[in-house]
Order: structure tokens, then sequence, then C-alpha cells
């Protein structure tokens, strides 16, 4: 299950196991399934492919003694009558009418769908790349099975998953497209149409940043518990403006904070900055880039007033490095400020007690 690394910030690079952690912290399906707290995923990465494979394939079981979920497909054809839509072009330029027939546009129930499509790719990927030959058995029987309903052998990409959605009474599917999801985003498929595939985990900076983000939103979702509240990414703020002129709320930047973590005694701003923790300034120093700094402190400052929690609101920014080390804290006009990096090149569960410092820091716990 080797492959390269992946660039990210400055020279850094993030090992493939690790790499695939932050895809299932990201997930909803780690955030939904219980199995991952239950199997201590954390504690072996390197099983986080066929342990995602098994839900998978234990859910497209489960979802096949019921039947295959069917949806709406447009079609098109040319038939002795008029079902659905006539098209009038289709029909006038081959003369149809003078045959008898005409060409019409329908929809039709087909379980030759996207959701299904998403379901075949996942278990046809999964039968490649599990290590586990039950496994593979398994997910390769299914794949047999829905292509024998009907279901087209065309590899889905992650970026056609990514748009499927389920509807109300299609819950029941949950489980499986989650896991679908996940896998195909492990597997990096290709963007081309075909069937080839690749393990190839390489990206461009801007999806590792999102995916960065949403890693550290769906850790603290599930790691924390019901104690604490997790608000999603990019959380719009006011500024506490008074006697403002007309045109002042229409020029003021925006501030959309990346994760506020809230318990009942404390609120802490967490804002994940994909960038190197340090920069050489001018003269050839290491330090936090200001910018970085002062939007921190912006967003922190801002909270006065807001409610009970304003008054003791605490600020981290969070780098993601590799073999690098920063925990530098202080306490500014009232409100704890914190410089913290985790090292992505480390073990599962350094990265696991990194994250978890932010709510828990050690320094506190011993003090």
């Amino acid at each position: 299950m080797s492959a390269p690394g992946i660039v990210v910030s400055g020279s850094t690079a993030i090992p493939v196991r690790n790499l695939w952690l932050l895809m299932l912290y990201a997930s909803r399906l780690y955030q939904r399934n219980e199995l991952f707290r239950d199997r201590d995923v954390e504690d072996t990465p390197d099983e986080l492919f066929n342990l995602v494979a098994e839900i998978l394939v234990t859910a497209v079981e489960r979802r096949l003694q019921r039947s295959l979920g069917r949806q709406y497909r447009e079609r098109a054809a040319t038939l002795t009558r008029v079902r659905g839509r006539i098209d009038l072009l289709g029909t006038e330029s081959k003369q149809l009418l003078a045959q008898g027939r005409v060409a019409c546009r329908y929809d039709q129930l087909s379980v030759d769908n996207l959701r299904n499509r998403v379901l075949w790719t996942a278990l046809t990927l999964a039968a490649r790349h599990v290590t586990d030959s039950t496994l593979e058995q398994r997910a390769h029987r299914l794949a047999g099975v829905l292509t024998a309903y009907g279901v087209s052998t065309r590899l889905a990409t992650a970026r056609y998953a990514a748009q499927l959605s389920l509807g109300r009474n299609e819950q029941d599917d949950a489980e499986a497209v989650d896991a679908a999801r996940l896998l195909l985003d492990m597997t990096l498929p290709t963007e081309e149409a075909g069937k080839t595939s690749t393990r190839d985990p390489e990206r461009d900076a801007a999806d590792v940043r999102q995916l960065y983000e949403a890693a550290v939103r769906g850790f603290y979702r599930t790691a924390l518990g019901p104690n604490w509240t997790v608000d999603p990414g990019e959380t719009r703020h006011h500024w506490p403006i008074t006697d403002a002129t007309a045109g002042l709320v229409g020029v003021l930047p925006i501030m959309k904070t990346d994760t506020v973590l809230q318990s009942a005694d404390r609120r802490i701003i967490v804002e994940t900055k994909f960038a190197d923790a340090l920069k050489p300034n001018q003269y050839g120093q290491a330090r936090i880039a200001r910018n970085h700094i002062f939007q921190l402190y912006a967003y922190v400052q801002s909270q006065h007033g807001r409610d009970a929690l304003s008054a003791n609101a605490e600020g981290v920014l969070l780098y993601p490095v590799v073999g690098q080390h920063l925990d530098e804290s202080a306490t500014i006009q009232g409100h704890r400020y914190r410089f913290l990096t985790v090292d992505l090149a480390g073990s599962a569960a350094a990265i696991r007690d990194a994250l978890l410092e932010v709510p828990f820091p050690r320094a506190l716990a011993s003090a």
C-alpha cells in the first residue's frame, strides 16, 4: 500500500497513510459510525482502507436484502406512441412521422443511476486493493451482482460522487454511500472517463488545504463528545461596531472563522493555516506571519460583549508541518492565544494528541 507523499506546506510531505487519516477525519462516515471508536483505528492507519471497505461491503449486502435503489433517469428513444415529451427536432429531421414513429424524451426508473454507479465503482476498487482475501471476494461478488441488475460498468469519479445527494426516503443508503465516497477519495480514481484508476495521492495545495480544515473539524466533532459543540466551517461573525456611517458595513471585510469549539465555560476560535508556521523576515529571523496573528486577534477581540463566554474567548493558530514543532502561548488583554503545529508526518496517535492539545493542553492538566 505504498505510494509517494504529497507536497503541502513549503517543502514538506505527508505520508500516504496520514493523508488517508485526514480523509477519514473529514468524512461523514467517521463522524457517524461508532465502529471507528470501537476499533481504535488511529492505532492501525494501514488498515484504514480494509476497514472502510468492510463497512461498504456490509452496508451493500444489507441493502441488497431489500432491493437495489432506483432513480428516475431521462431516456431518449424512437417509439410508435408518444411518451413523455416529443423531441420535435429529432422527429422532423428524421421524418419519423411518415414512418409512424416519434422521437421522445421521458423519465424512467432505473438501477443504472449515479448512486449505484458510485457503489459499483467503490466495490470494484475495494476488490482490487484490499489485503484481505475474504473481503476481496465479497466486494467482487457484490460488484457482479450490481452489474447483473443493470448497473453500468463505468468507473465514477470522486468528483461525481461528491455531487451525490440522498433524499429523505433514501437514508438507508447513507452508510454505503459515505463509505463509497471515502474509498473513492482514498483510491483517487482519475477524473477521466473510462476504467483506469490510480493510487497516486498527489493533489494540488488547494484540495489538501480544504481536506486539512475539514479533517480538523471532523475530528473535533467526533472526539470531543456531547459537552462540546463544533461550529461549521466559515461561520460569520459581525464586527462590534457602533455609530457606523451608512456605507461602512458594505466595505468592512467579512469575518469567517474556520472552527469554533465551545463548552459550557470555554470558547476556542481555531484558525487552521495551511502554510509554514515560521517564515524568515527581512533580517532572516523566523517569525509567525503577522497577518495570521492580526486576523486571529481581530476574531477574538470581536467577541467582546457578545455573551458570557466572550470575556475569556481563546484563539489558536493551528499549522500543519512535517518534522517541526511549535507550541507557544501567551495571554493578551485577558485572552489566551496559542500557536501550535501538528506534525502530519508523525504517527496517527501523535496527530490525535496534537489536535487534542487545543481544548485540553497538557500544561494546564499538569499544573
